[in-house]
């Protein structure tokens, strides 16, 4: 017997769907805008520098990556968990969390900072100290950031949000664009190098965005160390879990340059055209990221898992899923129908890497699959199951990169991104079906995966070119996936 909601709860739904909408497209507004504006900047980059050149910023980069989540520990999800406890005292979870991030992140910069020379030599960058050096002071300011702006997204002050993140790429952009361009047309000597540059405006951008929210800072006297076990109880498997995903983003780049054979200079050649090519890919990333913005708050507050699978909760988690699906398969079918005017964003010598684009494409779309359905362990208190999952597929990372990188080179390593994404993805939905089983419209889905795949391979068929023809061919492709959905919708959501 299917259960069938009556209209209060659709309507109730309904609204609550709107309101995940609206969160997810403001973050989205200041993500997507913002990084574009920072992607802006790519172009810039990819003509300016050489690939290996490119290849130095995207190692450090990478591996900034990692470290970023070791500074903040899970403790951002943690306190959108303890906040909303109707036991727990607001200010009190507030500052135990920020003060705990505050001393770490102290600890590990001066730990950095100190062993800076030794660092870099294993990193094969020797020259580039000083760049341990600012990221270390990089990391520090983002972690001490990170709780005012959960704060600020816990409180649903979303604009305040965007305004802070829009200010810092601003800032960002404007000092690269005097560092990378004005400073050397007006031939001003300095000892600064270009790449240096780009590293120095994270760096200021980074401080002056701290400023700005220093009136938000909490006071210590509500620091609480009764709050500050549990919570750091619940944090450690995501921080596990967290390090583990962000291995499977990142650790492809950085094992690339000591797995790939012939000189160093080579292999960070394709360490720069990998990076580069990977940022074609940064629409859906972009879109992943906000969604997991909007969402992981939304249902926090929401808190609709159950063991009793509660009818409403099936019908808010899979409409969530389905558009979600809907909008990602969207955005897949504009970057590779629109890849002859997406890859003059990049320069001709990166162009060798075009072919993973879609790869890539595809493995953030699991991604955000698996952010979707995640959220059943978070809100359940069973964050063991994402530090399981995580350390699964950190494995496959390793492993596939290591023993194919030198096959297969970057290719390689956008399938492994691909398989480890959607292993993620299953694993989380095996596991989902034993402890909190949920439905999920998963006949519209498939229907609706099939036909976007269906019209990328039409698409392969079609000449390519900026010719206005060939443009309104792929115009067209659009408009046939969209004219395609409500059926999908129908055997999805409406059964």
């Amino acid at each position: 017997m299917v259960l069938r909601p009556k209209e209060p709860t659709l309507s109730r739904s309904s609204n609550e769907l709107r309101s995940l909408a609206s969160q997810t497209a403001l973050y989205g507004l200041s993500t997507v805008v913002g990084r574009l504006l920072n992607y802006l900047l790519v172009p810039l980059h990819t003509r300016l520098f050489e690939p290996q050149e490119y290849g130095v910023i995207t190692d450090f980069y990478a591996m900034a990556a990692l470290l970023a989540v070791i500074y903040t520990y899970g403790m951002e999800t943690a306190f959108f968990r303890f906040v909303n406890r109707k036991d727990q005292n607001v200010k009190a979870v507030y500052a135990t969390s920020f003060y705990a991030v505050l001393a770490t992140s102290l600890i590990l910069s001066v730990l950095l900072w100190m062993n800076a020379d030794s660092l870099a030599v294993a990193l094969r960058h020797p020259d580039k100290a000083h760049f341990v050096r600012w990221f270390s002071l990089i990391f520090a300011l983002d972690a001490v950031s990170a709780l005012p702006f959960a704060r600020l997204r816990q409180e649903g002050r979303s604009w305040s949000y965007v305004t802070l993140k829009f200010s810092n790429i601003l800032i960002l952009v404007g000092l690269q664009v005097y560092f990378l361009v004005i400073q050397p047309a007006q031939g001003n000597t300095s000892s600064f190098t270009s790449l240096d540059g780009v590293v120095l405006s994270n760096l200021v951008a980074n401080g002056i965005t701290l400023l700005f929210l220093l009136r938000g800072l909490p006071l210590l006297r509500d620091f609480d160390t009764r709050i500050l076990r549990p919570m750091l109880a619940y944090a450690w498997p995501l921080l596990v879990a967290g390090l583990a995903g962000m291995f499977n983003e990142t650790l492809d780049r950085v094992l690339l340059k000591y797995r790939l054979g012939g000189t160093l200079s080579s292999a960070l050649w394709q360490v720069g055209v990998y990076g580069a090519v990977y940022k074609l890919a940064v629409l859906m990333s972009l879109y992943t990221q906000a969604f997991r913005m909007g969402a992981e708050p939304f249902f926090f507050r929401k808190n609709t898992v159950n063991p009793d699978n509660d009818p409403k909760d099936s019908l808010s988690y899979g409409k969530v899923f389905w558009y979600y699906s809907f909008i990602g398969w969207g955005l897949f079918l504009v970057v590779t129908l629109g890849m002859d005017a997406a890859k003059l964003l990049i320069g001709p010598a990166y162009h060798e890497g075009l072919p993973v684009v879609p790869i890539l494409l595809l493995a953030n779309l699991c991604l955000g699959w698996y952010y979707n359905h995640s959220i059943w362990f978070k809100t359940s208190d069973q964050t063991h199951w994402g530090l399981w999952i995580g350390l699964g597929a950190a494995v496959l990372t390793v492993v596939g990169n290591w023993f194919l990188i030198p096959l297969y080179g970057y290719t390689a390593s956008a399938w492994v991104t691909l398989v480890c994404y959607a292993s993620m993805f299953a694993a989380s939905l095996l596991a989902s079906r034993l402890y909190n089983p949920i439905t999920y419209p998963w006949k519209g889905w498939l229907l609706l995966g099939a036909w976007a795949l269906f019209l990328y391979g039409l698409d392969s068929w079609l000449p390519s070119g900026l010719g206005m023809f060939n443009l309104g061919l792929k115009f067209l492709l659009l408009i046939v996936y969209v004219l395609g959905v409500p059926l999908f919708r129908k055997f999805g959501l409406d059964r």
